[in-house]
């Protein structure tokens, strides 16, 4: 007893010289079942006396049930971590349905990847990261690396990511140590570990540290260089868990097993469980690890307890945990809060219908083992439950992956501390439910820090509220400024975003001025090739063409596509991006059928890289339509627009920013392929859940955001269309009036909605004053945007066809032969434009008395209509009626 007592003092000490620096429960120390656990407060308490014992009491009393003590007395080794399980390792029933005994851990089965492990560990330190999709093996094969290895070492698992922090001061004062990452993600992000506390632990003299982690491949692809958008947000703290895994070893673990490794299984058929497990790969469904874990039989399980009768309150509470895990929530749940949550998967099933059974029983049914290995639901202290990670990997694998019900996310905001909002938010940005994004960030505390905040901005400005989020990062910029100073890479981050939502709120000169500061400021601090400073680039190029500049535009556009392909690679997103630029911009300047045909293939290269449903996916197939109705496919491009609002609401939230441009592309290519009285009706709808949007205090486009301005220019253009030139002339009006409040003087938006306007004035019979707008315009235009700009040449179209509608078809002819061989110059014969140029000029010349010649040039045309749009397009239809006209 004597000597029990002594070493409990000696533990004493060694607790108060380690813990020192821990201010609240940060550590657990796994080491066995909880049988072998001895010791504690009252134990400690015994064996020391007076200030020393009262100081180890109150440590104790600070980390209930977090440190534990060997049965030896002492700090637990990696030879005491008898047991796996505790571990994360997945277990596997213990008899396997033989009737020898056989326990809840198989024979462990070499992996072929394991000598790298252990060459990667051959100096007894260092940091290796198993990688694999879940129930792959990657925690027993670092389980029996680390016991073959190192069994004297002492052993830490933290708790959690800030944990992990306070550990690494308890670390370095080892002397040999293992430190235990199971699903390395946890322990990165803010707040979390970074690439400097790895080093100090493998860097600390006279200790020998093992840094041993597992991570799923989804996982670690968020991390990875591909993973982040140009202008997401906390770019520091992606980067900063970037940096933690290129210090580590990685080693890929297939979830499908080798030849190699299914023959040495098979030395093991005495175990009945391992020989179904090789009987079951050898069908080439399944891994060895996957199929021990009950992994697919529980999905089946899970599947089948929806039917009528069986487990469907159970299946509906299953489906709730493992959306929380689908959501960036990873910490076990309280039995109240997957209450809440599970209604909505039970009523959208059928609800009562189903005969849903008593609570205590679904609970009861989704936590018991199948075949004594995992559970459904994992049960965690305190009536905590943790879905089984294969569920939440499966559901996000389906393609399109199931939304998460708003109930979900509300929910899991409502009862995340700071932290887990701020995780939760992330992942509904990178999901694109923006909305529940930005109430994540809320709850993450716009008031505890910038990073929260930076990403409440962003959310705003992409949501479609870009002024209000320049507002929120000019706050942030002057702040970072005062306490960081002008040069620190976040204030840089802020800079250049305020610079973006500047543009997008209708200012892309003010953009272009300020992203010229940014760029000089990232050159001289980070270097021309960092990936920031080509990011600023990226957004420069956009807003010169915004601007007017498409020549600058255009030229930089290429230059950024050439560094990116160069640096990053021809797949990574942001050379995507910058492709998308180069392509958007082309179109934007009077080229879309090349433009359509680039973002043909970009779709076809993010479908392959991204996925099919994946947001930007999503969004480019947007633009693809919209060029090829550009370049007078509209009926075409109506087709594409409806098939992609469908799956836009698959995975997007229904106000969406690309879920609504879709709706309005469309109206509006319904519109021009010969149904404008539907299209104002559908615009009117999207002008009104715009309305509604801003009234509830969603953040979504308003219908004076400038790209809402584009809806109302259409709905007006289309209501004159149908018939009603008089109302369409008076929306104009007003939407000239909100429009010179919002866009800069030059900005082409505002030239796009004189256009109209004075189209309007024309139709409803006020032609000279139709003259007189035109004229203004092209002048206004040529000085702002330059001579071959399509919205001067646009407008200069304009003009002539409202001299002819005045009656002075010669002076429109003339013009309109010029015209011609500018946009021909400028756009090509084949393009739209052009041709409705020369059918034009050809009118006139017939209305100004020369008939032979007016019939001559419009059957040239008809051929070249033919040849680009084929036989049945409206406008070669127009075109085969006016030729009629003059024959």
């Amino acid at each position: 007893m004597a000597r029990r007592a002594g070493r409990l003092a000696a533990v004493g000490a060694t607790v108060v010289r380690f813990l020192v620096a821990v201010t609240r429960p940060v550590l657990t120390l796994l080491f066995g079942p909880p049988g072998m656990a001895v010791g504690g407060v009252a134990g400690a308490a015994g064996a020391l006396g007076g200030e020393a014992l009262e100081r180890v009491a109150a440590r104790q009393r600070g980390l209930p049930e977090l440190l534990r003590f060997s049965w030896r007395g002492r700090v637990p080794t990696v030879a005491d971590a008898v047991d796996p399980i505790w571990l994360g390792v997945h277990p596997a029933a213990p008899n396997g349905g033989g009737a020898a005994g056989f326990g809840r851990v198989p024979a462990f089965i070499g992996r072929d990847v394991m000598p790298q492990a252990e060459a990667a560990l051959s100096a007894g330190e260092g940091f290796v990261l198993l990688v694999g999709e879940s129930t792959a093996g990657k925690s027993r094969l670092a389980y029996e690396v680390m016991r073959q290895h190192f069994p004297k070492y002492h052993l830490v698992v933290p708790d959690s990511r800030e944990s992990m922090v306070h550990l690494v001061d308890v670390v370095v004062r080892l002397q040999r140590v293992v430190v235990w990452l199971d699903e390395l993600d946890a322990y990165l992000g803010a707040g979390g570990l970074s690439a400097g506390h790895v080093r100090r632990m493998l860097d600390a003299d006279g200790a020998r540290v093992v840094v041993l982690a597992t991570m799923s491949a989804q996982q670690h692809s968020r991390f990875g260089a591909r993973s982040q958008a140009d202008n997401e947000p906390g770019l520091d703290v992606l980067r900063s868990g970037r940096e933690v895994i290129r210090l580590a070893a990685t080693v890929r673990v297939d979830r499908t097993w080798s030849p190699a490794e299914i023959a040495r299984a098979r030395r093991h058929a005495e175990d009945p469980r391992i020989r179904a497990a090789v009987n079951d790969a050898g069908s080439g469904r399944r891994g060895v690890a996957e199929y021990l874990a009950a992994a697919p039989q529980l999905l089946d399980e899970w599947h089948n307890a929806w039917s009528t009768g069986t487990h469907p309150r159970a299946a509906a509470l299953v489906a709730a945990a493992a959306d929380a895990r689908r959501a960036g929530y990873h910490q076990p749940l309280p039995e109240d809060v997957l209450l809440r949550m599970h209604g909505v998967h039970l009523e959208r099933r059928g609800g009562m219908a189903l005969r849903p059974e008593p609570w205590e029983e679904a609970l009861t049914w989704a936590t018991e083992p199948l075949h004594a290995t995992s559970s459904l639901l994992l049960p965690r202290d305190g009536r905590r439950y943790l879905a089984f990670d294969y569920l939440h990997h499966t559901l996000d694998e389906q393609v399109p992956p199931p939304r998460i019900p708003a109930e979900i996310w509300q929910t899991l905001i409502e009862h995340a501390d700071a932290v887990g909002a701020h995780d939760i938010g992330t992942t509904a940005y990178q999901r694109g439910d923006l909305a529940h994004a930005m109430a994540a960030f809320e709850k993450a505390g716009v008031d505890r820090g910038r990073l929260p905040r930076q990403w409440y901005a962003t959310c705003v400005g992409e949501a479609g509220d870009p002024g209000r989020a320049a507002g929120l990062y000019r706050e942030l910029v002057a702040e970072s400024t005062a306490e960081l100073g002008s040069d620190a890479r976040e204030t840089l981050e802020n800079r250049n975003a305020y610079a973006r939502y500047v543009g997008m709120a209708g200012h892309p000169a003010e953009a272009v001025d300020l992203l010229h500061g940014v760029i000089a400021d990232r050159v001289r601090v980070l270097g021309a090739d960092h990936s920031h400073t080509l990011n600023s680039r990226n957004n420069l190029a956009l807003f010169l063409g915004e601007s007017g500049r498409i020549g600058p535009a255009l030229a930089e556009f290429e230059a950024v596509l050439a560094d990116r392909t160069r640096l990053l690679g021809a797949d990574h997103p942001h050379t995507l991006s910058s492709r998308y630029g180069h392509a958007y911009l082309l179109g934007d300047a009077g080229r879309p059928a090349q433009a359509a045909r680039l973002f043909d293939s970009l779709v076809a290269d993010r479908t392959r890289t991204q996925g099919p449903y994946h947001p930007y996916t999503l969004n480019n197939r947007r633009h693809h339509a919209h060029f090829l109705g550009e370049a007078g496919h509209a009926a075409q491009a109506a087709e594409l627009f409806a098939e992609l609002i469908q799956d836009c609401l698959r995975v997007l939230d229904k106000r969406h920013p690309d879920t609504v441009a879709a709706r309005h592309g469309h109206a509006r290519f319904l519109g021009e392929s010969g149904d404008p009285a539907r299209a104002a009706g559908l615009l009117t709808e999207l002008l009104a859940d715009a309305h509604g949007d801003v009234t509830r205090g969603s953040g979504v486009q308003g219908s004076r955001n400038p790209v809402a301005l584009v809806w109302r220019r259409y709905r007006a253009f289309f209501l004159g269309e149908a018939g009603d030139p008089d109302q369409a002339a008076g929306l104009l009006g007003e939407l000239l009036t909100d429009s010179r409040t919002i866009l800069d003087d030059g900005h082409p938006h505002l030239f796009a909605i004189r256009a109209a306007h004075a189209r309007s004035t024309g139709r409803c019979g006020r032609t000279e004053e139709a003259v007189g707008l035109y004229a203004r315009l092209a002048d206004d235009c040529g000085r702002a945007l330059g001579a071959d700009h399509p919205h001067t040449l646009a407008a200069r179209s304009g003009h002539a066809r409202a001299l002819g509608t005045a009656g002075r078809a010669a002076e429109a002819a003339d013009l309109l032969e010029i015209l011609v061989q500018d946009r021909t110059r400028v756009l090509g014969d084949d393009h739209p434009a052009t041709l409705g140029s020369r059918n034009g000029h050809a009118c006139f010349v017939g209305e100004s008395g020369d008939r032979p010649r007016a019939a001559r040039l419009l059957r040239q045309i008809l051929e070249d209509r033919i040849r680009y749009l084929g036989e049945d397009h409206p406008w070669t239809l127009r075109t085969r009626r006016e030729l009629a006209r003059f024959e």
